[in-house]
């Protein structure tokens, strides 16, 4: 609008020069002076009335704040919607409250992060070199707009100094409470909360909010990467051996359990036979053919055997 308004007054003041100068003189240029005078000077201050109109009016959007500065000093924060300043006098600086992302990544370029980032060098507790991906979702703390123009300046001054700074500086710092090991295993998610729990509340100091992190990845040089697999590889058929073994050893259990339930079982026959013989008898005629006819003689008594039937099984 600014400018806008200067390319009016200047046209007009260019209009005011070629008119003047087709009046020869400078009697020429009085009386035009005096003839328009009145509606050039209306219509400058027309202008330069709308210029300040258009100045003292600002709209914060959905998703931003404002911080007024009047004359280099922070006054105030402004909501979304429609505003008036002091023309000439009040700045505003906006932030986004929507959340943002970090990323430090292998390809920078390649990545949709609001801020990205090139990867983490680090090491570990045993002393290998990695590399270490992290994204980061972020925002800034409700209210505190002003206290972030303040202290730390606008949104790319805030996240230099502290979003990168802390989050570049624990990464380096986390793994070495580690060894590449744990790190290649399981363990990663307790290097990803011990990342959270330190860089969250330096955050929280600077007036900002730490609302997600996350451990993308970690690069091990290729050389050790293969010693950690064969490692892990040798561990998996560690635990195979084992689980062998502790199969055979339930199946030996299995087996004594089995030996010794036949064992008392025996025992237990052989207490009912010594209180009953005739069992042995009985389990004698159960076993015979069915078409065997015999009988059960007198104790000390010689079996007959009917040979006629046993010879003629027809009849």
């Amino acid at each position: 609008m600014g400018y806008l308004i200067a390319f009016i007054v200047g046209i007009l003041a260019m209009g005011f020069i070629i008119q003047s100068k087709s009046y020869p003189g400078v009697g020429g240029a009085g009386q035009f002076i005096r003839g328009k005078g009145k509606l050039i000077l209306g219509l400058i201050i027309l202008l330069l009335l709308v210029f300040f109109i258009a100045q003292s009016i600002t709209i914060i959007q959905a998703g931003t704040v404002g911080v007024v500065k009047r004359l280099g000093a922070v006054k105030q924060e402004l909501t979304p919607g429609l505003h008036f300043i002091l023309p000439l006098v009040d700045e505003v600086v906006l932030y986004p409250t929507i959340k943002k992302t970090y990323e430090a990544s292998e390809i920078p370029g390649s990545s949709e992060a609001d801020f990205p980032d090139i990867i983490i060098s680090a090491l570990t507790a045993d002393g290998q070199q990695i590399r270490v991906g992290i994204t980061a979702r972020f925002m800034i703390q409700p209210g505190k707009a002003a206290w972030i123009l303040q202290n730390l300046g606008t949104e790319q001054e805030y996240v230099e100094k502290v979003v990168k700074t802390e989050i570049r500086g624990s990464g380096r710092r986390v793994p070495t409470r580690f060894t590449s090991y744990d790190l290649y295993t399981k363990k990663s998610y307790e290097a990803q909360q011990a990342l959270f729990d330190e860089i969250s509340p330096k955050f929280q100091e600077n007036a900002l909010i730490l609302d997600e992190l996350v451990l993308r990845n970690i690069t091990f040089t290729d050389e050790y990467a293969r010693t950690l697999e064969e490692k892990q590889i040798a561990l998996e058929n560690i635990s195979t051996e084992k689980n062998k073994l502790e199969q055979e050893k339930i199946r030996k259990e299995q087996k004594i359990v089995a030996a010794e339930g036949d064992a008392k079982s025996i025992d237990i026959r052989q207490a009912a036979l010594s209180k009953n013989p005739t069992i042995i008898q009985w389990e004698f005629v159960q076993k015979l053919a069915p078409n065997i006819q015999w009988g059960i003689l007198p104790q000390n008594a010689v079996p007959l055997l009917n040979m006629q039937g046993l010879a003629n099984p027809g009849k």
